[in-house]
């Protein structure tokens, strides 16, 4: 990851209600920081209200980032109703590598 990076913050419901607002918001956010040639770091609030729109964003944003050779993590592990969302969903498999991205937080 450069030293550098855009964190960009997700508060607030972040449902299917809300996640077209977070997609354009990301979407800018992902432009940014190719174009700055910087890493972007996503806070997600667990204590929010969260469904399973937000993962499905985030796994189409990894996907975006790294064909566009931008580095994308999360800032802390996933935690609370963000953790709760990714375990009913089976998005997470039980091997440290594939679930790194959600559990692993890399700071910037």
């Amino acid at each position: 990851m450069s030293a550098q990076a855009e964190i960009l913050q997700l508060h607030g419901p972040l449902t299917i209600k809300t996640i077209a607002n977070v997609r354009d918001i990301l979407q800018v956010y992902l432009q940014e920081a190719a174009s700055l040639s910087r890493s972007l770091v996503i806070d997600v609030d667990g204590n929010e209200d969260i469904d399973l729109t937000l993962p499905q964003l985030l796994l189409s944003a990894q996907q975006t980032a790294n064909q566009a050779g931008i580095h994308i993590a999360l800032n802390k592990p996933a935690d609370g109703n963000f953790l709760a969302v990714l375990q009913r969903a089976g998005l997470l498999s039980g091997d440290r590598h594939k679930d790194s991205f959600w559990l692993e937080g890399k700071a910037a």
